[in-house]
């Protein structure tokens, strides 16, 4: 009997990832051509985004009517539309998003400090600071999410997560995600550790579409068209911030 985890089903439709839907939805979006055997789909229990004609779940009977061998029109290579539905994740959203989120909470983390312990900002070192305001996020990230759903800089850049069953978190479940994320994703921000966590998060995420986190905890995060000026927005906010560092 299959499991209700593995009855669920996210799939890439209009450069969106969506869902969730069961197995009988999902055939039905097929059989009825809403999607194509070309639509990369996920659940639980595969290790990375694949199109939905290459599954032995689904029928070849569903794809007759459908165009497998083709891609969307507006797509001339596979390569093209990989990039437009970003199957293999997308690291650089997520990291922009995370690091909004973290400078955003940086700045009212110092205003705070600086009016009731205004001693404190001025002894201590700008990267000391930024690490403590990195844990605090550990706790303040999932009660965000657990209340709101999303956070600001997940939402800034088109960005959801949520269970597998598309709900939005609660707060256990967040801060387990917090947790694995700030250790084995950012190092709890400590130098030259962070960015060896970096590069494996990175190499984890492009090979299988999805975080070691994500699978283990099982959630998801589903990404959406970004603008340019959205990603140049959320990029300046670090890099403005690190420049604000050299000379503060």
């Amino acid at each position: 009997m299959e499991s209700n985890k593995e009855n669920i089903w996210f799939f890439i439709k209009d450069s969106q990832q969506q869902g969730p839907v069961c197995l009988f939805e999902l055939q039905k979006l097929l059989e009825q051509k809403v999607l194509s055997g070309d639509t990369f789909v996920w659940n639980k229990s595969m290790n990375s985004w694949q199109t939905a004609k290459s599954l032995d779940v689904f029928t070849d009977s569903i794809f007759e009517s459908t165009r497998i061998h083709l891609l969307p029109d507006k797509f001339k290579t596979k390569e093209e539309y990989e990039e437009a539905t970003y199957p293999h994740g997308r690291p650089y959203v997520r990291y922009l998003a995370r690091f909004l989120d973290l400078c955003l909470f940086s700045i009212l983390f110092i205003l705070f400090v600086s009016i009731l312990f205004p001693a404190f900002v001025a002894e201590f070192s700008n990267l000391y600071i930024f690490i403590i305001s990195l844990n605090l996020w550990i706790i303040v990230e999932p009660a965000i999410i657990a209340i709101f759903g999303n956070t600001f800089g997940r939402a800034f850049l088109n960005t959801k997560i949520k269970s597998l069953n598309g709900e939005k978190l609660n707060f256990k479940t967040a801060f387990k995600r917090s947790i694995f994320v700030s250790a084995a994703g950012m190092g709890f921000g400590i130098p030259i550790v962070n960015f060896i966590c970096f590069f494996f998060s990175y190499r984890d995420l492009k090979g299988h579409g999805m975080s070691t986190w994500d699978q283990k905890i099982g959630t998801v995060i589903l990404y959406g068209k970004v603008s340019i000026s959205r990603l140049f927005i959320a990029g300046s906010f670090p890099i403005g911030m690190l420049a604000a560092g050299f000379y503060l």
